[in-house]
């Protein structure tokens, strides 16, 4: 496979060029040279902005500065640190870092790994004093759901909608309840930990956040809330599957022991977080399924785009729903927890 956007930068002859399929939004290779291998992404156009771009370079220098393994930006042959092709597509090239990139965690552990390195990123970035430049809309929930509710008016005439409306209605009734107050700290966010954007040795331990196209300032309980919705279930997002309590206890406990410095307000809305981000997600399919626009897919199990966003916003929902029956039992983890380590 020749891809042009490689000729852009110094890294000699090109051995082998492996696409990537995990991953939503980005074309992603693995690159191998004699001089070593990469990571090259061919990047969507709503994160490959002026913006993210200066952030990521930003993010990226301060994450090594700071100790924490992650792909080095490489810049081309015209000092940039991205190359624009013809069509104006933007790619960026990174070194690669060894590790395993799983769709679903295996056990308990790995969860309770992932969750540490998680607050690790949090702990080591929370001195971290930058004006980030994106105003891509990263967990902001009432834009989600105002994006849906335009979509719902667009398309309410359409046989689309009746196929999304129960799904629709339910996370418009929902979520107004589980908003973040603005008042929460905020501190710099991951903004997309699902499990596949870590890297994990062979022996299930958590070695890396990757895909930090989404970093930015936000209260931190956005960052749990997604890995709640990402690490405590089976199987991929796009089938029903039970919610684990024991790996929201691993995941929690995880968290605890390299993050403690949640307020009394942010242990409060925790239990709650993973429930709000994943009706946002719900929210971000269903809306996606109307405009038939963003997400990847996956053309070998669905027919259509379209098909496979009903699929994970339907997984989704069941998942919101089945938090909401474990509110109590999900609180009393992050007392016992955070307790813990004040004691």
């Amino acid at each position: 496979m020749r891809l042009p956007a490689l000729e852009a930068y110094p890294i000699g002859e090109v051995l082998e060029c492996k696409p990537i399929v995990v991953g939503l939004i980005h074309q992603t290779y693995r690159i191998a040279c004699r001089e070593g291998a990469y990571s090259l992404q061919g990047l969507h156009p709503k994160l490959a902005s002026d913006g993210i771009m200066a952030d990521y370079e930003v993010v990226n220098r301060a994450l090594i500065e700071r100790g924490l393994p992650v792909p080095r930006l490489v810049w081309t042959r015209e000092n940039q640190s991205f190359y624009q092709d013809e069509t104006g597509k933007r790619w960026r090239l990174t070194t690669w870092l060894e590790g395993r990139c799983v769709e679903a965690p295996q056990h308990d552990e790995m969860v309770r790994s992932a969750a540490a390195l998680l607050g690790r990123f949090h702990a080591k970035m929370a001195d971290f004093d930058y004006t980030f430049r994106s105003t891509h809309p990263l967990h902001k929930t009432e834009h989600h759901l105002a994006r849906l509710q335009e979509a719902a008016h667009t398309f309410q005439g359409s046989p689309l909608w009746s196929d999304i409306a129960e799904i629709a209605t339910q996370v418009q009734a929902d979520i107004p309840s589980l908003l973040l107050p603005p008042e929460l700290p905020r501190g710099v966010v991951h903004g997309d930990p699902k499990i596949s954007n870590l890297l994990f040795d062979a022996d299930d331990h958590a070695i890396a956040l990757i895909d930090l196209d989404t970093c930015n300032r936000h209260s931190v309980l956005v960052d749990v809330g997604d890995a709640v919705r990402s690490w405590c279930r089976q199987g991929s997002e796009d089938r029903v599957q039970p919610f684990s309590l024991e790996r929201f206890q691993a995941l929690i406990e995880g968290y605890a022991s390299t993050y403690s410095s949640l307020s009394s307000a942010e242990r409060d809305f925790l239990p709650h977080a993973g429930r709000l981000i994943t009706l946002e997600l719900t929210a971000r399919f269903a809306t996606d399924y109307l405009e038939d626009s963003y997400f990847g897919w996956d053309n070998q199990r669905y027919p259509t785009r379209r098909a496979h966003n009903l699929a994970r916003a339907q997984a989704m929902l069941a998942l919101a729903q089945e938090m909401k029956a474990h509110t109590e039992t999900l609180a009393a983890i992050v007392i016992k927890a955070f307790s813990r380590k004040i004691a």
